[in-house]
């Protein structure tokens, strides 16, 4: 996988054909009081810059809007932000507190933060690309892994089915809250797929612990987000095909994957959908 092929081929599609529309929205009626809170806590010096950049864009609270606007959760998840656990980022459910309470919430630590805006800044500049910032970069992979422990969490609180690795349901998750919402974009799943590649290069040797692991290899990911945003639109995104990006073998096949997986995920959402109702303003990542 070449990093620098992979961005040039998805900026160019982004560019050339702009956002893509959002799909249409249920109108069942749902009950459930819950909602997904964004709450930005302290972080240490080293991770104020990456932390700042995030809230400032806004798209963090554009995404739970998004969310809570489209499916009811029985109780509030809270989502923080912050260092005071250095843990995930991760969906944590059911921790008992001092009082003999529980709390169900998603971690995102400050380092890990900083280590996505250092992996981009790095690679793009050693490329020497302009055509991507390293803090929107930033800001759209992070939409991706927030989208995914959000996925984690309805599957928790709504009970729903799943069959397989529950990562790869909640990473297809991401892909279709995000691809092709026009809200967020497929440079959402493009930049996760970037920031992968990067952070697969820092992990070395591959060992039984990687093979052992809940997730699948980062590789795969990689692919897979490729794979399920060709097969959004794969007119649009054919510059994602071809010598180090998306093999053609697996390409011919990612229609039928991206159909199967959005499929999937709104029979199972379907119970849970509000009405619809006005979308707030996206919010678009810091400069």
């Amino acid at each position: 996988m070449s990093f620098r092929s992979l961005l040039a081929a998805g900026v160019a599609a982004v560019a050339l054909v702009g956002a893509a529309p959002a799909g249409a929205q249920d109108t069942t009626p749902a009950t459930g009081s819950g909602s997904f809170e964004i709450e930005f806590d302290t972080f240490k010096k080293k991770n104020r810059h990456a932390a700042g950049i995030l809230r400032r864009s806004g798209a963090m609270q554009a995404l739970v809007e998004e969310v809570n606007s489209r499916w009811a959760i029985p109780r509030d998840i809270p989502i923080v932000f912050g260092d005071e656990l250095e843990v995930g980022p991760a969906f944590i459910p059911e921790v008992k507190l001092p009082d003999g309470a529980e709390l169900t919430f998603i971690n995102v630590p400050g380092n890990f933060l900083r280590l996505q805006l250092q992996q981009f800044r790095r690679a793009i500049k050693r490329e020497r690309i302009r055509s991507l910032k390293p803090a929107d970069a930033f800001v759209y992979s992070t939409e991706f892994v927030l989208a995914h422990e959000i996925g984690h969490a309805l599957v928790h609180e709504l009970k729903l089915p799943v069959t397989g690795k529950e990562e790869d349901a909640v990473d297809g998750f991401a892909a279709f809250l995000l691809a092709d919402n026009e809200r967020f974009g497929p440079m959402t799943a493009i930049s996760a797929a970037m920031f992968f590649d990067l952070y697969s290069r820092l992990r070395g040797k591959l060992t039984d612990e990687d093979f052992a692991d809940e997730h699948s290899i980062l590789e795969q990911r990689v692919y897979n987000f490729l794979c399920w945003v060709y097969g959004s639109d794969p007119k649009r995104f054919k510059g994602l095909v071809g010598k180090d990006l998306l093999p053609r073998e697996r390409a011919v096949r990612c229609s039928n994957e991206w159909k199967q997986l959005t499929t999937s995920w709104e029979t199972l959402l379907k119970p849970y959908q509000k009405m619809p109702g006005t979308p707030a303003e996206s919010a678009a990542p810091a400069a």
